[in-house]
């Protein structure tokens, strides 16, 4: 039996499927090991790799003397995201100490948490196996690398699931279950602003299943409303920091960029599909033709809804907000892995072979990743700043008293972790103070850190001031535009070592 769209639409918005069967004891077991294992190795990962440019951005933030400084800092666009999120950092850094751990903890709990989400959703929705799988699903995404990182995006992706879950959910009554719908999203804007696009399946499936003279979802409407009363609070945040970037942000929508965005959601998701139905086709029978293949439920049909986030959110960054990068739509995940999991219980629900074969293989590789990146924390690094920290001491002997970037990201992590950070600079280009007209801003990092330097200790220069200490100091891994800038100014460069990072002296 196929499935219409018009059978799925004519059914009435409080059908939901059937109650979920009795899940067996070691499901259960089965995903809270993975849960650990996921949040052990998370913490350690977290513990064993340096901070980057966007994490540091997230503590120096969060650290500031007050919370009525930190709003301050983001008005006059330190950074881009909700003010919520620093708050939280601010209270896990605080109870847990200054370490690599404190501030990327919230993002571990948060992954984790919306792991067990998905799992239980899609539990309900078909049986323990398929929520085995829609968790593993999940984790063979690109969502790992953001539970250990100081960022939002791990708690944007669990109140995504969330999200979900609430909707799909039919214990509560009506009222109750819309007004945690608007508190999720409330919560949801309050740590990204981009969580707002997440309502776009729900309004679809709404619009789709929407008949002249019938009132809207009380969930949606709540939904609609958490949402936008966030955007009103804080829009003297938003528009401080659109008006000085977003007209040259650096990863601005292309239809490039689209095409991009779902095998960054999923980078081996080509190969795992491929795997996937290779296993299908060896252990498949054709004993389940006549048993019917029910109809697709609303739940499932919403979460592959979730596929059209980025596609919406193309429209509003071309319109507006001109921020367009894979990591605003994590929200995709919790959809698409509900989905996939519901479609392959109603497709091989008597196979169970499949089934399990298909489970097996999702954890295994999103296991094996994570082990892999236990292995080697510094594989997940950005970066050249920890080679820069194995030669400080040697260049200090040698006289040199300042260490100056030229490149902002790398700038930014060796200043945090050097032990004379005074001594570390940022080479601002010659052309530094040139408006931006159009087009991407190449120094949208040098302007995002003079933000940050009000509020916090960063020390700049001009090749005028390079030129006066050019004796006591040194280029770390300099860009050809710095070398040339300081051979006009008269000084010659010369290379002291180029590994494990390259040095260069001026005479």
């Amino acid at each position: 039996m196929q499935t219409s769209v018009k059978e799925i639409l004519s059914k009435p918005r409080s059908q939901e499927v059937a109650r979920a069967k009795p899940t067996a004891i070691w499901i259960f077991i089965v995903a809270s090991l993975l849960a650990v294992f996921y949040l052990v190795t998370s913490i350690y990962i977290a513990a064993h790799r340096l901070f980057w440019f966007d994490e540091l951005f997230t503590l120096h933030i969060a650290r500031l003397p007050g919370w009525t400084t930190i709003f301050t800092a983001l008005g006059h666009g330190s950074d881009a995201l909700p003010p919520a999120y620093y708050l939280v950092v601010r209270v896990f850094d605080s109870l847990f100490g200054p370490g690599d751990v404190a501030a990327r903890l919230p993002s571990a709990i948060a992954m984790v948490v919306g792991l067990l989400v998905i799992f239980d959703c899609a539990r309900r929705l078909s049986d323990g196996l398929h929520g085995l799988i829609a968790l593993s699903l999940a984790t063979c995404s690109f969502l790992p690398y953001y539970g250990y990182e100081a960022r939002s995006y791990a708690i944007y992706f669990m109140l995504a699931a969330l999200s979900l879950w609430v909707w799909t959910y039919a214990g509560v009554s009506q009222k109750t279950s819309a007004i945690l719908f608007g508190a999720v999203f409330f919560a949801g804007v309050c740590f990204h602003y981009y969580f707002v696009m997440g309502l776009a399946p729900y309004v679809v499936w709404e619009l789709l299943r929407w008949k002249p003279g019938q009132r809207p979802s009380a969930k949606l409407v709540a939904g609609i409303v958490g949402a936008l009363v966030p955007v009103a609070l804080l829009s003297p945040l938003i528009l401080s920091f659109s008006n000085k970037f977003s007209g040259g942000y650096w990863n601005r929508p292309s239809f490039t960029e689209l095409r991009a965005i779902f095998a960054q959601l999923f980078p081996d998701g080509l190969f795992l599909l491929a795997l996937i139905m290779i296993w299908i086709v060896l252990v498949g029978t054709d004993d389940d033709k006549d048993a019917g293949l029910p109809a697709m439920p609303p739940a499932e049909a919403l979460g592959w809804l979730f596929l059209g986030i980025p596609l919406a959110a193309f429209v509003v960054a071309e319109l507006k907000t001109n921020a367009f990068y894979s990591r605003y739509f994590i929200g995709v995940l919790p959809g698409v892995a509900v989905a996939f999991a519901v479609c392959l219980w109603r497709r091989f629900r008597q196979i169970s072979l499949v089934s399990s074969g298909v489970f097996l293989l999702l954890a295994t590789w999103g296991v094996g990743h994570q082990l892999t990146v236990a292995q080697h924390p510094d594989m997940v690094e950005a970066t050249g700043a920890r080679q820069f920290l194995q030669v400080e001491s040697s260049l200090q002997v040698e006289g040199k008293r300042y260490f100056v970037f030229s490149g902002p990201l790398v700038f930014l992590e060796a200043q945090y972790y050097a032990n004379h950070p005074e001594q570390c600079v940022l080479l601002l280009p010659g052309d530094f103070s040139r408006p931006v007209k159009g087009g991407r801003d190449p120094y949208l990092h040098q302007r995002l850190e003079l933000n940050l330097a009000q509020y916090y200790p960063l020390q700049s220069w001009t090749v005028d001031d390079l030129r006066r200490h050019a004796a006591e100091s040194v280029l770390i891994d300099p860009t050809e535009e710095a070398l040339t800038a300081a051979q006009r100014e008269g000084l010659q460069p010369k290379v002291r070592f180029s590994t494990p990072v390259q040095a260069v002296y001026l005479q």
